[in-house]
């Protein structure tokens, strides 16, 4: 290990501190890290100064965009070789300092110091030649007043983060803001209280951060949530409240010096840092970051964000939750060793993790004044502390490999301090207010996996400071890394699930609602429709919005078919023998402000004005999920009509009931992926498909597949209802799951996934489950939030009850909606 001593500029943002002191020393475990990441150097032209600001994976997947605060935009292929010799081609050049970068629609987003822009090269000759802007409405006035840029969200968002002017001065409009600028320019104010941001982007969680550096009001560097309305705690930037008065009253004035969790309680706007990281130990600098998606390419930390550090050129990981409210989480030790200092990373189609930057001129650890580096997994686990969550008597703790049980079990392996920091005007923190609780119990997971240890002296508002130097491994592997930091601004109030907030709560409204929690889908709005009597949708559509909304943000409304009394009823008849007789799903006018539609009917016979309802949504360009009998989901007469041309569900949907392919409720179904579909996103992570639904056949010589649908899942009828059993190989497999798009009056364009199975049996498949996930991201275009490891499992309980019509013997009746909550 070694130090170097620098003396810091007072001006600079990047670099932390404004006298001389240590610039930091490595963890000095660059050797035995090596084994499992290898550093991989990008070389670059002598003749051009490529200091990385931002990165973009192009549409190609096989060149990385690279942006410079020199502000030139360079495509490079080759970098993603294994022995790389990449090739360069300089796209744009005249721009500053660009600190956010991202390809849409055939234009660059650009983030730069004085706008956002968008960039196209319009006769394509792979030269920009089109410069638009988008926004510019902050101010700038000096050098570093740096504008960083997050890639666009689900909605095109882009939310830039703006650093003060030398720390203590809020000069130009909105500098220490953070703004969400939309597509078309509109400006949003988010938050106010910034001080030298770096990397913004979201968390696991789906939810937009962004990395603060140390300086004033700030005692360390942290991860902190970008909360609408909110105040970060740098207050010099209050005064820019007068030009948005959509963001209320200017918060109360911190007290100097005080502590983060008295003045929260002061000042209600004020965000505590999610996650601490303490100075020089993990890092001085922390710049960009992003959340590792590649379900398992680069080892064993999928849906864990990386970020790097300016100063010291190393790689961290970091965890996110939220408890009570409020976001907290920990951060660990990764990968030291990078040659300068780092501002942007980059995961790779195939796993990998490009990081880069510069020193500027400044004092950072590397030996090069500015590089491009790449980090691979070998293959080999390490053994490292994966991820700690808090509990309410302690934390739980997880592992990439199973402990020595005998070591994880005694108290004195968990080695525990905690501290905090000044909240203060001036220029950070040493660490203050320190504590050693204890250990007092530890349990060991069945599989060796994680422990649970109770502690006695958690302090709320405290860095807890965990170094376990004595932890084996059951193989006898030593940590690589011994030492991890929890920031706990919260202590749960109950180890259990909460239970997800209904709408209905016991009232009298005729369907469900379950509010989104954080995740992708937050601020997106699920419809599920059941509306058939065999399959028991009933059961299936509110469990898949309680796992869309708790384990994936979406919030949820359920709309059921309802009897006269307001009973969900499946035993209603359809087709009503009296054809003047109409069925009626109450709460069909939610589709109007939905995002997506999952779709289960069978025959129904609506009112026209319920029925519009669905003629208006499958106008509006907005996704179609489709399941089971939704092919055949109302009775004939109801068709819908375009360009005064009857259209079928049959022409809607891509295919329509003609018969029982399968034996009807005596032959299950097994899914067979379509070799030259399997990569596509919505068979990210389905292993098996199978289920009780026997095969439909939706096609025939009159009506084939048809050309403008995709097969994603072929149905094999297997000779009994037990999963395992053996095919019927007197039947061929036919397509069960497909897509296709479609345009109505308004000629929007809608996409639609159609999977034939759906019964609530079938639910009880993961597979199944994951699939209609899926299918949910890609019907929005967010394709990029698919990920194999994010949680499909059951929110509660869910015992589903089987398919058919002898409803006495099968226990279904009529039953008030708030049953199914």
């Amino acid at each position: 290990m070694f130090t170097i001593l620098i003396k810091t500029m007072a001006a600079i943002t990047f670099a932390c501190a404004p006298q001389t002191q240590p610039l930091g020393e490595y963890w000095g475990t660059g050797e035995e890290e090596s084994a499992y990441y290898e550093l991989v150097d990008v070389p670059l032209p002598k003749e051009l100064a490529i200091e990385a600001g931002s990165f973009e994976v192009m549409p190609d997947k096989k060149s990385l965009a690279i942006a410079t605060r020199r502000g030139d935009i360079f495509v490079a292929d080759g970098v993603f070789d294994e022995h790389p010799e990449p090739k360069f081609h300089k796209f744009a050049e005249g721009l500053d300092e660009i600190f956010g970068l991202a390809y849409r629609d055939g234009s660059f987003i650009v983030t730069q110091q004085a706008e956002v822009s968008r960039i196209t090269d319009v006769d394509g000759d792979e030269r920009a030649d089109q410069f638009d802007t988008i926004s510019d409405a902050w101010g700038f006035g000096n050098y570093h007043e740096f504008a960083f840029g997050s890639k666009p969200d689900a909605d095109g968002n882009v939310w830039v983060a703006l650093c003060l002017t030398k720390s203590y001065h809020s000069d130009e409009p909105f500098r220490g803001w953070c703004l969400k600028i939309t597509p078309e320019g509109k400006v949003i104010p988010i938050c106010s209280g910034i001080r030298s941001p770096c990397g913004v982007g979201p968390n696991e969680h789906g939810v937009m951060f962004y990395a603060e550096s140390q300086g004033p009001w700030n005692g360390s560097c942290s991860l902190k949530v970008l909360e609408p309305g909110g105040f970060m705690g740098h207050p010099i930037s209050f005064n820019w409240y007068e030009l948005a008065p959509e963001m209320g009253p200017v918060p109360v004035q911190p007290n100097t010096p005080s502590r983060l969790e008295v003045e929260r309680k002061r000042v209600e706007q004020l965000v505590p840092y999610a996650v601490v990281f303490p100075y020089i130990r993990m890092g001085r600098s922390i710049s960009g970051f992003q959340v590792d998606r590649t379900g398992g390419k680069f080892g064993p930390f999928s849906n864990q964000i990386f970020i790097g550090d300016f100063s010291l050129g190393v790689v961290m990981r970091a965890t996110t939750e939220k408890v009570n409210g409020v976001w907290q989480g920990a951060c660990y030790p990764f990968r030291e060793g990078f040659d300068t200092g780092l501002l942007a990373v980059q995961f790779t189609p195939d796993g990998s993790l490009i990081a880069g930057g510069t020193n500027r001129g400044w004092p950072v650890r590397g030996p090069k004044a500015y590089a491009i580096q790449r980090l691979d997994w070998t293959g080999l686990m390490p053994f490292e502390i994966k991820e700690i969550k808090a509990k309410p008597q302690g934390f739980e703790m997880a592992f990439t490999k199973p402990v020595d049980r005998d070591i994880a079990a005694q108290p004195q392996t968990y080695q525990l301090k905690t501290f905090t920091h000044m909240y203060r005007q001036a220029y950070g923190s040493p660490e203050v207010d320190q504590t050693e609780p204890k250990v007092s119990a530890v349990s060991v997971a069945e599989d060796a996996m994680s422990v649970v240890i109770e502690v006695d002296g958690l302090v709320q508002g405290h860095v807890h400071d965990f170094f376990l130097p004595d932890m084996r491994s059951s193989d006898d592997d030593k940590l690589l890394h011994a030492n991890a930091y929890y920031t706990l601004n919260e202590i749960p109030k109950t180890d259990s699930e909460q239970k997800l907030p209904s709408e209905d709560s016991g009232q009298s409204k005729p369907w469900l609602h379950f509010k989104g929690g954080d995740g992708p889908g937050k601020g997106k709005h699920v419809v599920l429709i059941a509306a058939e009597q065999e399959y028991r949708s009933e059961q299936s559509m509110p469990m898949l919005a309680k796992v869309l909304a708790k384990r994936h943000g979406f919030d949820c409304t359920v709309l059921f078919s309802v009897n006269e009394n307001g009973e969900v009823d499946p035993t209603l008849p359809a087709p009503f023998k009296d054809k003047e007789k109409r069925h009626s799903i109450p709460g069909l006018e939610k589709l109007s402000d939905a995002d997506c539609l999952i779709w289960m009917s069978r025959f129904m016979h609506l009112p026209d004005d319920q029925m519009k309802h669905f003629h208006d949504y499958f106008d509006s360009g907005k996704p179609i999920i489709a399941l089971r009998t939704a092919n055949h989901g109302f009775q004939l007469g109801k068709d819908y009509v375009v360009d005064n041309r009857t259209v079928g569900l049959r022409e809607l949907l891509g295919g329509a009931f003609s018969g029982h392919h399968g034996g009807w409720h005596r032959e299950s179904t097994l899914g067979i992926l379509v070799d030259d579909q399997q990569t596509h996103p919505i068979l990210t992570g389905v292993d098996e498909i199978w289920g009780t639904s026997d095969v439909y056949r939706c096609h025939t010589d009159k009506h084939p597949f048809p050309e403008d649908c995709t097969a994603l899942v072929l149905g094999q009828p297997l000779v009994n209802l037990q999963p395992g059993a053996p095919p019927n190989t007197k039947k061929e497999p036919l397509p069960i799951a497909w897509t296709k798009t479609w345009k109505g009056n308004l000629d929007r364009s809608s996409r639609i996934f159609h999977f034939t199975m759906g019964s609530a049996e079938d639910f009880a498949n993961e597979g199944v489950r994951r699939l209609t996930v899926n299918a949910v991201y890609w019907g929005l275009g967010r394709e990029a939030d698919i990920d194999a490891n994010r949680s499909v499992e059951f929110v509660g309980e869910y015992k589903p009850l089987a398919g058919g019509f002898n409803y006495e013997k099968l226990g279904v009746q009529p039953r008030k909606p708030a049953f199914y909550k």
